[in-house]
């Protein structure tokens, strides 16, 4: 594996620690802060980091994942295609200490099955 060089940023997965007492982002890797001005980077609010329909679900997913302990992955389709689809997954753990940690990232998700399938020229194609 190479190190990145001359500022490219190492590891494109966006890491957080979310603190589920006050709900605001405590630590966040280097891809994560940027855009951030340095001294703002700490006490973000944790709606700036999952991504939710309204404020109160992402508060609701953190307060779930830190009192239960059960991960929740979430995932929204950016651009889809008949091969897949460019969707950024966010994933949510509780620490041992019990703080959250969200990680966010883009992933291309191979759709296997009925639309590879159904398309024409395609290796897996039903024969009717």
């Amino acid at each position: 594996m190479q190190e990145a060089q001359g500022g490219e940023t190492p590891v494109r997965v966006k890491a957080h620690l979310v603190d589920p007492d006050t709900m605001t982002v405590t630590w966040m890797n280097e891809s994560a802060a940027q855009g951030f001005a340095p001294a703002a980077a700490l006490g973000v609010p944790v709606e700036q980091v999952v991504p939710a329909s309204d404020p109160d679900a992402a508060r609701e997913l953190v307060r779930d994942v830190a009192e239960t302990g059960n991960a929740r992955h979430l995932r929204g389709d950016v651009v889809s295609t008949r091969q897949g689809s460019l969707a950024m997954v966010t994933s949510l753990y509780r620490m041992p200490h019990g703080a959250v940690l969200v990680l966010t990232e883009n992933a291309w998700i191979v759709e296997h099955g009925k639309a590879a399938a159904a398309t024409p020229g395609r290796r897996g194609r039903r024969e009717r």
